[in-house]
This record gives structure tokens, sequence and C-alpha cells, in this order.
């Protein structure tokens, strides 16, 4: 009885131990030179040319300790080229949104290429892209699902129209606002590749949400350069990525933009050439029609 005694002191004064002289560390975490990470949309509305623009944000990585999330670049020179004419068109730095540089006076047209170039800090930046044709729209519609195993009751939506596959393997991405609100998490990269389909598609299912009745979604499509495609899908399998046993290491998506300076080096980011189709559909009730 006393060895389980003195056993069970030994056991409580070790445990006391442990929990008594825990310290907060903070790791000395690796604090490199800081990266820039680029968001650059070439975006031209083939229906629509009045929204033609150019949107360049860029920002650098910090320290993992650093407040601050969002660390603006406001001191890089932005072009664009059309690789046709040879033109230089210069993007603005939006002084009301830090990090942000703009242009709407870039001439736009399917199946022109225009590369970015950028000068930041004594390096060389450059991405290149083709506006491609997004696919013909027949109509976008709705319709109604019950309760699944997998589904909740509602309206789904779907897309019918015809791809251009006789340029080969199209890239599509697909961006859905809700009453006003974009969808903007991780299962709202909505990319599809029209390899596996026929060149007329009928129906294609684009979200595996539901909508209610009376809600307004807005659509828009936007044509992808294969790079483009590949960068979402990247950045999917990041997103998605749980740490477990199975899944790959997290890394970064592989950015279409080269760094002509220190090539070793790329920035983080892409620049997505796009041409865009923009609808808007209204949910009615079609279970009492």
């Amino acid at each position: 009885m006393k060895k389980h005694l003195i056993g069970s002191m030994i056991i409580v004064l070790i445990t006391f131990s442990i929990f008594s002289c825990q310290e907060v560390i903070d790791l000395e975490l690796p604090n490199d030179d800081p990266q820039l990470v680029v968001e650059g949309f070439l975006t031209y509305w083939e229906a629509n040319p009045i929204r033609n623009n150019c949107t360049v944000r860029l920002s650098t990585t910090g320290n993992y300790y650093d407040k601050d999330v969002y660390r603006p670049v406001s001191s890089a020179t932005v072009e664009v080229i059309d690789e046709a004419s040879k033109q230089t068109y210069p993007l603005t730095l939006v002084e009301q949104h830090p990090g942000i540089y703009f242009s709407k006076a870039i001439p736009m047209d399917l199946g022109r290429s225009y590369s970015l170039h950028i000068t930041y800090e004594e390096k060389n930046y450059q991405a290149n892209g083709t506006l491609l044709p997004v696919a013909q729209v027949d109509s976008f519609s709705t319709r109604y699902k019950p309760e699944g195993f997998f589904t909740e009751p509602g309206y789904y939506l779907y897309f019918s129209g015809r791809t251009p596959k006789e340029r080969g393997v199209n890239y599509y991405r697909f961006t859905l606002a809700e009453n006003d609100s974009l969808y903007s998490n991780p299962g709202d990269y909505l990319i599809q590749s029209d390899e596996l389909l026929s060149a007329q598609i009928d129906t294609l299912q684009l979200a595996n949400y539901a909508f209610g009745i009376g809600d307004k979604v807005d659509i828009n499509m936007y044509s992808l350069n294969k790079n483009m495609y590949e960068y979402y899908n990247e950045l999917l399998e990041l997103l998605f990525n749980d740490g477990g046993l199975f899944s790959s290491p997290p890394r970064n998506p592989s950015s279409n933009i080269r760094n002509l300076t220190f090539p070793e080096d790329p920035p983080l980011g892409f620049f997505q050439v796009s041409t865009a189709y923009g609808d808007s559909i209204f949910i009615k009730d079609t279970q009492s029609e």
C-alpha cells in the first residue's frame, strides 16, 4: 500500500511540474526578403466594351507575426503592351486604393495577345495572355431538386450553349453573385474544361448549392488561358488541403508571371487575360406551374 502511495505521489509531482513549467516561446521563423504578389486582370467584355479594363493589385508578403495582412505596393511601374501593335499602355495608381493600378484605355479585341510588365525595386516581371473566346450561351436556367442525401432542396443553376472545340480544349471560369453578394468561398471557384464535353452543351450544372425563389443571380463567364486554368486548379488543391496523412505538402500555386531579373525568384499571383460574358437570372417558382 505504501509503495502504491509513493508511486502515486511521484506521478502527481511529475504531472504538476510539467504543467506548471510551461513557457510561451516565439519561434524565429525565416524572414526572407518580401515577395511581390500580383493579382492582375485584363478583361474584354465583347458585348459591353464600356466595361473593358485592366486592373493590377500589387502587394508584398510579410513576416508571419506582422499585424498588417495587406502590404500594398505603390512605387511600381506597371504597363501593358499590345503584342500586335507593340503599343505600350501605362496603368495609373488609384490613389484611393493603395496598390491598385488601373486603365480603361487599352484597345481590346478577340484573339489579341497582351503582355504585362512590372518594374519594382529594380526587378522586372512579365506575363502574357491571349483574349480567347467564351462559350456561346443559349441560356442559363434553373431546375428544382428536392432534398436528398447530398443535396439541399432548392433551385440549381445550369448552363446550355456551345463551346468552340474546333480550336482545341477551352477553359472557363464562372463567378456567381446572389442578390449582389459575390460567392467567394473556396468552393465557389467554378472552373471548367471542355475536354470531356461535347461541343453542344446541354444543362451543365454550374454549382452544387441551391438558390431560393426571388433570388437574383448574376453570372459571369470568363475564358481562361491554359496556364490560368492550371493556376486555379493548384489553388483549389491548396484551399482543400486538410494536412492529412495522404495530402500532398501544401505549396503556392505556380505563377504565370516571370521574374526576368532573377528567374529563380518568381513572384506570387497571376495575370488573367479573359474575354467575359455576363447575364442575370431571377429564380421563379416553377413547382406550381
